[in-house]
C-alpha cells in the first residue's frame, strides 16, 4: 500500500514523572507479557511538549527523523513509524520532524510523546486513524522496545496531576487523577540528564525501587492531595538514592521558595514545582540567580492531544 503525498502535523503533551513502583518483575524474572509491564507512579500533563510533522513520498523505502534541528536520531519515533508502515502495509519515504519544547532525557517523557506524534499522524495518512488508547497501547510496545520509559504514555488524555494506579497497556492499565488548583503552574529546573536503561537494568535494585515506590505511592492514595503528592515524591527521590548533590542542592533551594511542593524528575537532575500564578516570576528569577547555568522552564498543567492534516 502507498500513499499519496501528504503531511500532517501533531501536538502531545508532556508527560513529566514524579515517582514511579516499576512492575518489571515476576519474582526474580522478567515479566513476558508486555500488556503487564510498567510502572505505578505520577507525575503531570504539561504543555507546551511535542510537536511532530510527518511527510510522506511514495517514492523510496526509508525513515528520516529531525529532532530541533539537532539531532537525526531518535529510535522511539522510528521505531514508532516501521509499527505503523508494517501493520498498514506501507511503502514510501517518511519525513519525520520534531519541535520539543522540554529538555530531553530528564524526565519529561518526550520518547512517549514523540512516538504517540509519529503514531497518530502517520495512521491518519495510511488512511486508517486510531482512537487515542489505540495510539497509545501501541506507544506502550514502542516504549519497552527502545527502553526508554516505563507507562510515560499512560498519563496522555489526562489532565494535571496523573496517577497511573494499575500498570501496562491499555485496557489493563488503570489511570487516575488529582485535582489541583486551577490557576497553579509547573516550573522545572534541569541541570541534565540521567540513563534511564542502565539506572533500572539491575534485579536487586529495581526490586529495592518498587519496594519504597510502592509505600510511598500507598501512602498518596490515602491522602490524595498535590501537597502530598509531591512530598512523599522528594522522600522517594531521596530514599532511592537518585537525587544526588544537585538534585539536593535544588532542593534545599525550594524549600524557602513559595511553592505547593517539589520533586525531581524521574529520571533527570531536574526538580519540578508546582506554584501558583502569582508566585512564579519571583520562583524563575530566585533559581536564576541561584542556578545560572540550568535551564528553567514553565509549563500548563494540562493534557493536549490534537492532530491537523495539512
Amino acid at each position: 500500500m502507498s500513499l499519496r503525498a501528504a503531511r500532517a502535523h501533531a501536538k502531545v503533551s508532556a508527560a513529566l514523572s514524579s515517582i514511579f513502583s516499576p512492575k518489571i518483575l515476576d519474582g526474580d524474572e522478567i515479566r513476558r507479557d508486555p500488556d503487564l509491564i510498567g510502572a505505578c507512579g505520577g507525575g503531570f500533563s504539561i504543555t507546551p511538549g511535542v510537536e511532530t510533522w510527518v511527510s510522506y513520498e511514495p517514492d523510496g523505502d526509508s525513515i528520516h527523523v529531525n529532532v530541533n534541528d539537532i539531532i537525526t536520531e531518535f529510535p522511539p519515533s522510528s521505531v514508532a513509524a516501521q509499527h505503523i508502515m508494517r501493520s498498514h502495509g506501507l511503502s514510501g519515504k517518511i519525513y519525520i520532524r520534531h519541535r520539543i519544547h522540554v529538555p530531553i532525557a530528564t524526565g519529561f517523557g518526550t520518547s512517549a510523546a514523540a512516538a504517540l506524534g509519529v503514531i497518530l499522524a502517520l495512521s491518519h495518512l495510511a488512511g486508517r486513524p486510531m482512537t487515542l488508547s489505540q495510539a497509545v497501547r501501541l506507544v506502550h510496545y514502542v516504549e519497552l522496545e527502545c527502553r526508554t520509559g516505563l507507562n510515560s504514555e499512560a498519563g496522555f488524555g489526562h489532565n494535571g496531576l496523573v496517577l497511573v494506579r494499575r500498570e501496562g497497556a491499555p485496557p489493563y492499565s488503570i489511570v487516575d487523577e488529582i485535582p489541583i488548583p486551577s490557576n497553579s503552574r509547573v516550573i522545572s529546573i534541569v541541570a541534565g540528564p540521567i540513563k534511564t536503561s542502565t539506572t533500572l537494568a539491575d534485579i536487586e535494585s529495581l526490586k529495592n525501587i518498587e519496594k519504597i515506590g510502592d509505600k510511598y505511592i500507598q501512602h498518596i492514595m490515602e491522602e490524595p492531595t498535590a501537597e502530598s503528592f509531591l512530598s512523599y515524591a522528594q522522600k522517594f527521590a531521596i530514599e532511592t538514592g537518585f537525587a544526588d548533590k544537585t538534585v539536593l542542592e535544588i532542593f534545599e533551594a525550594m524549600k524557602y521558595m513559595p511553592v505547593i511542593g517539589y520533586a525531581q524528575n524521574m529520571l533527570g537532575r531536574a526538580v519540578h514545582a508546582l506554584a501558583y500564578e502569582d508566585d512564579i516570576a519571583y520562583i524563575v528569577d530566585s533559581l536564576r540567580m541561584r542556578f545560572p547555568n540550568y535551564e528553567i522552564i514553565v509549563s500548563d498543567p494540562g493534557a493536549s492531544v490534537s492532530l491537523q492534516l495539512l
